[in-house]
């Protein structure tokens, strides 16, 4: 007797792969919830209005076995898969993939009670493939701006679309650039009081580290500004396509924000050269009064030597009152040389 055949039950993609971090399903109305990658994969999913998003450790070498599986271009699956460290955007037909950069993310960060970066926050690079159903995001290293957006949807922040979601992750790193850029802001104003009070420090050191932090903000920033720039020039404004309008709400978004972050590199630079100014001048202050000291006892020095000298017939040299001659002769000699000076002008003070 023949056993009966069991039917063949499809197996997910991601079932038993570790590289898949996390994937959410959305509804029609943009709420998340949360899926066992390990258990239930997309091709299993068949709901009309929804979508997903995958998140993979590129630093999980079996994670290549996750992208393969996926229904994307294979131009995505490179993308996701490539080594590439700079920023590009593609748009093939419905399937959207390119690389991101992003802020490095250190584990036990209180994203929402630090916003702003610190001195050794380095940064990394987002991959990403989207699909009118689904978005997949890559990295090799904890990345900010995806965590931070994995916690706003966790919170309920409704998302409708995968354009939708990229942008919330482009948006969170414009976040972190513009609370960045008012902390620096504020700082620079604390050091620009105390400059203009004369009251100068430790501002050169300070100044050289606020340069150094708005150049790690501006060189991210002007990658993303022109990888977008030149996504909109390669597609027309009538392109039917939903990334269209996200792309141009963030180039404008990261215009204003490199503007900003232009003016505090002008702001430091120009506060550098008059702290270097005010330096110079106290320098020059200080010499000059070395300078007239030195001409005023030369003099004296000279009568000093003079008298100094043990040979025969020096003047005073038998008189009661000698000391005091040379005394007088001393004093005599400073005040010539400081009206020679003053009649040739060099002792007035600029």
């Amino acid at each position: 007797m023949a056993l009966p055949v069991e039917p063949e039950v499809p197996t997910s993609p991601f079932a038993g792969l570790p590289g898949a971090l996390w994937l959410y399903r959305f509804d029609t109305a943009g709420r998340a919830q949360v899926l066992d990658a390990a258990q239930c994969g997309i091709d299993a999913v068949d709901v009309a209005g929804h979508w997903h998003w995958l998140h993979v450790d590129l630093s999980d070498a079996r994670s290549a076995q996750v992208v393969a599986k996926l229904p994307i271009p294979d131009d995505a699956r490179a993308t996701l898969l490539s080594p590439d460290s700079h920023v590009n955007l593609q748009l093939e037909d419905e399937a959207v993939h390119g690389v991101f950069v992003d802020w490095a993310h250190q584990r036990g960060v209180d994203l929402a009670a630090e916003g702003q970066l610190r001195g050794d926050d380095g940064i990394g690079w987002l991959h990403f493939a989207l699909t009118p159903d689904l978005l997949v995001t890559a990295r090799r290293q904890a990345l900010r701006s995806v965590e931070a957006a994995r916690r706003a949807v966790g919170a309920g922040t409704l998302v409708d679309s995968p354009v939708r979601m990229l942008e919330v992750i482009a948006g969170r790193f414009a976040d972190t650039v513009e609370r960045s850029s008012d902390g620096l802001s504020v700082r620079l104003d604390r050091i620009e009081d105390r400059v203009l009070a004369d009251s100068i420090g430790e501002e050169r050191r300070d100044l050289a580290q606020l340069r150094h932090q708005t150049v790690r903000l501006h060189r991210p920033l002007t990658a993303m500004r022109r990888v977008l720039k030149q996504f909109e020039q390669r597609h027309p404004a009538d392109t039917e396509h939903e990334l269209l309008p996200a792309v141009a709400r963030l180039t404008q978004r990261f215009d204003d924000l490199d503007g900003d972050v232009g003016t505090l590199q002008e702001r430091a630079r120009l506060l550098q050269d008059e702290v270097a100014a005010k330096l110079a001048e106290r320098t020059n202050r200080h010499l000059y009064v070395l300078s007239m000291v030195t001409a005023l006892l030369l003099p004296p020095s000279l009568v000093a030597g003079l008298f100094g000298m043990n040979l025969p017939g020096l003047p005073f040299a038998n008189s009661t009152h000698g000391l005091a001659f040379a005394l007088l002769l001393g004093v005599a000699s400073s005040v010539v040389v400081f009206l020679a000076l003053r009649r040739m002008g060099v002792s007035r003070s600029t």
